[in-house]
């Protein structure tokens, strides 16, 4: 009151919790943050508190950090999801174009093969032609008739029942049993617990190697020889083929060289495109059959799962 020096202490409370002591006359708080405090001075008998509050700014209120935390987690979220959608669209459209030259590339390899098989049919028939006999010419004619007819209806489809392909390859077969005469002989030996009729094949898949067994192994043996198909149940989804024949084997059959490659190439780059969609999965390997006779034959041996069984 007479404005003489004096001194006193001094706490804020909550973040103060011992008194000051000060003789200044002025007491700065900077930045205070927003709540309740208590102020209090005391200096010799006298002493005095004061209640304040500090109200927050706008910004600094619980619904605007609420509000902000949620606009943050939504868009840290929509981010993710943007990113995961444009990675996701970039693999479909990746997948979507690889399925669409798969499926070129099947139509081109199918057509590839469509003229090979054609061309050894019609040799068949010229054959019995060129013998003059004209009775077997006839029986061969109408055989071959009816085998082009199913051969050019299945070869429309991408997939098709093992029942029909085997009765493909079983017309096939008998063909070709005509042109040998009694130098081939086959067999068609089916699991009983294989349903042909509630199994797919992809078209055409396995007469190209049925084929191959007969004009190179069974051809070019000076005895005759047996073609064997083997169809053996694995499980629900899972079947394999084996095409046996016991003729001169790979690596001593002659005049094979340029048009086994080529449908060996063929066989190789449909199996590739079959294995790249999603509808199978197709593994495909040759060994001999009797190493150590002249005679070594050749097994060929597809293990077929379709994935949307």
């Amino acid at each position: 009151e007479n404005k003489n020096s004096f001194s006193y202490k001094y706490k804020l409370k909550p973040i103060q919790s011992e008194w000051i002591n000060s003789g200044l006359k002025t007491i700065n708080y900077n930045d205070l943050q927003p709540g309740n405090y208590t102020f209090s001075i005391q200096s010799s008998t006298i002493e005095k508190s004061i209640n304040f509050k500090i109200l927050p700014l706008w910004w600094q209120t619980f619904w605007v950090k609420c509000l902000a935390f949620i606009l943050g987690i939504s868009l840290l979220i929509y981010s993710v999801w943007w990113l995961s959608k444009k990675n996701q669209q970039k693999k479909n459209n990746q997948f979507l174009q690889e399925k669409k030259l798969a499926q070129i590339q099947l139509k081109a390899l199918r057509s590839q093969m469509n003229p090979h098989f054609v061309f050894n049919s019609l040799a068949a028939i010229q054959y019995y032609i060129g013998e003059n006999n004209f009775e077997a010419s006839e029986t061969y004619l109408v055989k071959f008739s009816k085998l082009i007819r199913q051969f050019f209806e299945l070869s429309k489809e991408t997939e098709i029942t093992l029942s029909e392909e085997i009765k493909l390859l079983k017309n096939y077969l008998e063909i070709e049993k005509l042109r040998f005469k009694e130098q081939l002989k086959f067999v068609i030996n089916i699991d009983e617990k294989l349903k042909p009729l509630n199994v797919k094949i992809p078209t055409m898949l396995l007469q190209p190697v049925v084929e191959n067994a007969v004009n190179h192994g069974i051809f070019n043996k000076l005895e005759n020889g047996t073609v064997t198909l083997n169809f053996i149940f694995v499980d629900n989804s899972i079947f394999k083929v084996e095409i046996i024949d016991d003729g001169v084997g790979f690596k001593n059959s002659v005049n094979r060289l340029n048009k086994a490659k080529k449908s060996s190439q063929v066989l190789k780059d449909r199996l590739h495109y079959l294995n790249q969609s999603d509808s199978w999965k197709i593994s495909y390997h040759n060994e001999e059959l009797a190493p150590s006779k002249i005679d070594k034959g050749n097994k060929s041996i597809f293990t077929i799962k379709a994935q949307n069984v």
